[in-house]
């Protein structure tokens, strides 16, 4: 029955528009149009799905293909590392051998430096009672009846020429030479005698000597070394090693990090991270294997070995009554292998490294042999000079 009556009132509303053939056509018309743009609609939702399909598609693909490099660099890196770890196991041990040969010839070094300095030190003691006596000797000249002014004059120019002499090559004392020997010229200006005018002559050109030699600054030089060697293990050093693994795993979580709307960006971050991460460069000689850090403080360690090392032979030439040659080479072949350990092993992008590579190089250029000339022979012209006016003086008696 309800069936019945709504299709009788279905009937009712359709007879009225069976009337009206113009707004039935109309209705038509619109009900087309809506069914062409519901159409057209659905077929660009079809083809920007597609399309979205597609481009997901080729995303993971890319995901796929980073993976897989990542993989291999991994693989790679990993048996670098192993190659270099070995080389430089063997190039340690090798060093490790030569630093223990260069620290007993160090210690070699140190015993010769302490037993010139005892025997300086002796030489010090004898040069004390030797200026001890000498003033004893001057009193009981000065007590000796009837002697000339003259003649203890020279006796004090003599006592003044000793301490020249022993100044000069027991200490390395160039100023109080010039001193006592300007002093020794002053006392003979006093007296006016003619015939201390040969002693005179001499001591004017030791003077001029000793104004004219060059001493090597061994004091400062070795307050210079000194700095060097504390400022080493604050010195960067290249080749040290990095974990590149927690590298390429940070990589991989940050990539992971992303979602799926913003994976192409997470895509182009994770390429320019890997460029970073991994550098080709053309190298013209072989690579420097990396550095652990136990290998990092021997390096350090040795450095500072080699810096003490030239140090040591610069005081003990500085200590020597002559320069030694020998002690001159020892100085230049340190230097010279401190100088290639730096550029070979440390940054020298930092200035520290390269202030420090110049202070070398000024120290390498020096000179540390001290040839000290004679001044001896005023003293002996002087004594021949009072041996004369003695025989005079017995001849007048």
């Amino acid at each position: 029955m309800e069936k019945n009556k709504a299709t009788n009132e279905l009937n009712k509303e359709t007879v009225p528009e069976q009337q009206n053939p113009g707004e039935s056509n109309h209705a038509r018309a619109t009900s087309g149009a809506a069914a062409a743009f519901i159409f057209l609609a659905l077929v660009f939702s079809l083809a920007a799905g597609g399309v979205s399909f597609l481009l997901f598609q080729k995303l993971e693909k890319t995901h796929s293909e980073f993976s897989r490099q990542l993989e291999n660099t991994r693989s790679n890196l990993s048996q670098v590392s192993i190659k270099v770890s070995g080389e430089m196991s063997a190039q340690l041990a090798a060093a490790t051998d030569k630093m223990a040969r260069m620290s007993s010839e160090q210690q070699r070094f140190q015993s010769q430096v302490l037993r010139q300095q005892e025997a300086t030190e002796v030489l010090s003691k004898k040069l004390e009672l030797s200026n001890q006596q000498m003033l004893q000797s001057i009193k009981v000249l000065f007590k000796q009846k009837g002697r000339e002014r003259i003649g203890w004059v020279l006796a004090e120019v003599e006592y003044l020429l000793l301490i020249a002499n022993h100044s000069l090559q027991l200490k390395n004392d160039v100023h109080t030479a010039i001193t006592a020997l300007q002093a020794a010229d002053s006392r003979l200006l006093d007296t006016g005698d003619p015939g201390s005018i040969e002693v005179r002559t001499l001591i004017s050109d030791e003077i001029q000597k000793l104004k004219a030699l060059q001493q090597p600054d061994f004091a400062g030089m070795a307050a210079r070394l000194g700095s060097i060697i504390k400022v080493v293990p604050e010195l960067p050093i290249n080749y040290t090693q990095v974990n590149t693994k927690q590298k390429i795993d940070a990589l991989i979580e940050k990539k992971a990090s992303h979602d799926a709307a913003n994976l192409k960006q997470a895509s182009k971050d994770f390429l320019r991270e890997l460029r970073k991460l991994v550098v080709v460069r053309k190298l013209n000689e072989t690579p420097k294997p990396l550095m652990t850090p136990e290998q990092q403080f021997f390096l350090q360690q040795n450095l500072q070995l080699k810096l003490e090392t030239a140090r040591s032979a610069l005081l003990s030439n500085g200590l020597s009554r002559q320069g030694l040659s020998g002690q001159q080479d020892l100085f230049n072949e340190s230097l010279l292998q401190a100088s290639q350990w730096l550029q070979d092993f440390f940054d020298l992008q930092a200035a520290q490294v390269r202030q420090t590579a110049a202070e070398l190089e000024t120290l390498q250029d020096m000179d540390i042999t001290f040839s000290r000339p004679d001044i001896s022979g005023s003293l002996k012209v002087l004594r021949s000079y009072q041996k004369e006016l003695a025989k005079q003086q017995e001849a007048k008696q």
